[in-house]
């Protein structure tokens, strides 16, 4: 007796179609949001320290550079440029090991469509892509004001001298890329800066990160907010922290109501491609704790000024919006069931 599953299972494929597996619940999305950060999280950790443990020692055989002398800033030459290939070439590792492979191979496991799962595709209406990149350059004098107050904050606070340890290994890293003033190195920097963490981190946390957090809460805000602030956590640059979560805030909101993962890829390169270019004009707001606007005194109005318009914006944004939580969740919360019996 040939069952309705046998059926499914022995069925060819139609003409056009996505080859699918025997079940829906082989697919990671059908598991429970907790395991499948945890199996994203061990992928990505596990592919990382393969990964850099391959390309670290080719760099270190590149450079001269031990691998365990490649985070210890105080080693660094000014103006080596062996030194620079390192950092460009721990910037290509992490965006390799950490980001891109693992969330394509997420996506793949989670979907017989991971491009569609991670959110690349076009989006509801050509307008986000203007509203996405708007919105990100009216928040600049807001966000370079939460930048002074962040600063004001950690001064304030015990842990001011191992925060600034830690800027002062990521600005020591962003200075030496920066450091040759060049239109070939202004280039360089903006691939190895900008597409790479364009790219990957939208990839990583508005893709996935916020993708599952929106499922596990039902509320697209509470995933935006907590996925925006694991963000600017995770880059580990406590005097970026507020900035860094008010961007996410805005590529979160951006990304959730276009529907597409591309605004937000395309919004966060052109910021970062924007500062990397001020800091080729202008070296002094190369550094994290400096701040383009400062001194101005029209920066308070500025800021609110840019405040209300960002908010607007994300307004507009979600007037226009047609993402539906049911229709882009429905296979994951009601998973087709196939007939128990299995046998032949």
């Amino acid at each position: 007796m040939v069952t309705k599953a046998k059926r499914l299972i022995l069925q060819p494929a139609r003409k056009g179609t996505i080859p699918r597996r025997e079940h829906m619940q082989t697919y990671l999305k059908t598991r429970p949001v907790y395991v499948q950060l945890l199996l994203f999280i061990g992928m990505a950790m596990g592919i990382f320290m393969i990964v850099f443990w391959i390309g670290g020692s080719i760099l270190a055989q590149m450079t001269g550079i031990p691998m365990l002398d490649m985070g210890n800033y105080r080693n660094w030459t000014s103006g080596d440029p062996n030194v620079v290939t390192m950092l460009r070439g721990t910037f290509l590792l992490q965006f390799l090991g950490l980001f891109l492979i693992p969330s394509l191979l997420f996506g793949y496991f989670s979907d017989p469509r991971p491009a569609s799962y991670l959110g690349l595709r076009a989006p509801s209406s050509d307008i986000y892509w203007a509203l996405g990149i708007t919105a990100m350059l009216a928040a600049v004098p807001f966000v370079e004001w939460t930048g002074i107050i962040n600063r004001w904050m950690v001064e304030q606070s015990p842990f001011t001298r191992s925060v600034t340890e830690m800027e002062q290994s990521a600005n020591r890293a962003i200075l030496a890329v920066l450091e040759k003033h060049t239109i070939g190195n202004l280039l360089l920097n903006i691939l190895f800066i900008a597409v790479f963490a364009g790219i990957g981190e939208e990839l990583f946390f508005r893709g996935i990160v916020q993708r599952l957090i929106i499922r596990s809460t039902r509320n697209a805000w509470a995933g935006i907010l907590i996925s925006a602030f694991l963000f600017s956590f995770f880059h580990f640059q406590f005097l970026g922290l507020l900035p860094r979560l008010f961007l996410g805030i805005i590529l979160g909101a951006l990304y959730w109501y276009s529907g597409s993962l591309w605004t937000s890829i395309v919004a966060h390169f052109l910021y970062d491609a924007l500062f990397i270019i001020i800091a080729y004009a202008y070296p002094a707001t190369a550094s994290s704790d400096a701040s383009i606007f400062e001194g101005t005194r029209a920066l308070l109005p500025m800021a609110l000024g840019s405040a209300a318009l960002t908010i607007f914006l994300i307004w507009t944004m979600q007037r226009r919006s047609r993402t539906d939580f049911n229709e882009i969740y429905s296979d994951e919360l009601n998973p087709p069931r196939a007939d128990n019996d299995l046998s032949f």
